[in-house]
């Protein structure tokens, strides 16, 4: 194997396509949700309120899609040269505390207000605190953590790779095993098997991975075959009638456009991975990149919220903009003063701590 070009540059247009995915799905629950939920949350249908809109920024529910793409290229990426413990430090640090804050803030106005998200058990509060709640067989506190526990599993699966040392022929052969079960567990009709697996969105982590082998090696034949694999299984998943990446009972879009969007999105991280956006340097998409996170995890009950309070009251696309705007100035505030400090004690703290199996000195 040549040597690879390393390029140490920050990759200023993944951070800004991050920042746009997220974006579409805030936009998403805002304007584009199914019609019992825009009744739920406005008021009243969709169609006195964003009855032209609404269609297209139903699209923006594909937004998962694209965060699922970015985060292989991305874990691959920062976990390259590392060491378990590291690797282990830094995805932790990099999840809980902002997910920690959410809850919180979540459940306060979950639990305080006359939100339209009811005021479920306490014990799916507590659940949900594990980011365990998916294989537990609990709801999430809010609809967005969904995508959390596909990560987690990426993370913990990557962890054996990473454990073993990163290397081109091991990654491709992880994307190869991943691409088989994702294949099998569907029809394994194995629970545990799926649960571990996500088949729907495996394809997106596996394609993302393939990409950023592209751009630390070069592309080759191989890799250009594992991206094609990934982006027809995730045409299938997404296509499929049951069992699915969507639910055809509550959103029937026409089908091509779905084909349209979800190689847009493959076409894309092609275009980062083979070189194509490296001017693109403006800082700005890089802080906008930090943003993301906080964002998407904060703009469900806090938006929602607003838009039931105040959606009968004040012009839907004016409380739209001002929400949206709160809210992406929210997310900078609390990932620079909140999020990051605690991140940052809880990364000194780990990296301090013992992780073996042998017992602490004794108390005397």
């Amino acid at each position: 194997m040549a040597r690879p070009a390393v390029r140490r540059d920050r990759l200023a247009a993944l951070d800004g396509l991050r920042f746009l995915a997220a974006l579409a799905v805030v936009l998403f629950h805002f304007v584009g949700q199914t019609p019992w939920a825009m009744i739920t949350i406005w008021g009243r249908p969709y169609r006195s309120t964003f009855p032209e809109a609404h269609g297209y920024f139903a699209y923006g529910r594909l937004g998962v899609d694209l965060f699922f793409l970015i985060s292989g290229f991305v874990i691959c990426m920062s976990a390259w040269g590392r060491t378990p413990r590291d690797f282990f430090i830094s995805r932790v640090t990099r999840l809980y505390p902002m997910y920690w804050i959410a809850i919180v803030v979540s459940a306060c106005i979950i639990y305080l207000t006359d939100s339209p998200f009811g005021h479920p058990n306490p014990r799916l509060l507590f659940a949900n605190f594990t980011m365990l709640q998916t294989p537990l067989g609990v709801d999430n506190l809010d609809s967005v953590y969904w995508t959390l526990w596909p990560e987690l599993c990426f993370y913990l699966t990557f962890a054996v790779v990473v454990w073993k040392g990163l290397t081109y022929q091991r990654v491709v052969i992880f994307c190869g095993l991943w691409t088989v079960a994702a294949v099998l567990a569907p029809g394994a009709q194995i629970p545990l098997l799926s649960l571990m697996v996500n088949p729907t969105s495996a394809p997106y982590f596996i394609a993302g991975m393939a990409f950023y082998l592209m751009h630390r090696y070069r592309p080759t034949p191989l890799l250009w075959g594992i991206v094609a694999m990934s982006w027809l299984l995730a045409l299938h998943f997404l296509l499929a009638p049951v069992g699915g990446r969507n639910n055809w009972d509550t959103w029937a879009p026409w089908r091509g456009w779905l084909i349209v969007v979800t190689t847009v999105f493959f076409l894309l991280i092609a275009a980062i991975a083979l070189g194509w956006t490296r001017w693109i340097r403006w800082r700005g998409l890089t802080v906008a990149g930090t943003m993301t996170f906080p964002l998407y995890l904060l703009h469900d009950t806090i938006g929602m919220t607003i838009a039931h309070y105040y959606g009968d009251r004040v012009a839907p696309w004016a409380l739209v903009g001002v929400t949206v705007s709160a809210l992406i100035v929210l997310a900078y505030l609390v990932h620079r003063f909140v999020e990051r400090p605690i991140a940052q004690a809880m990364r000194r703290w780990l990296n301090t701590a013992a992780f073996g199996l042998q017992p602490p000195t004794p108390r005397r």
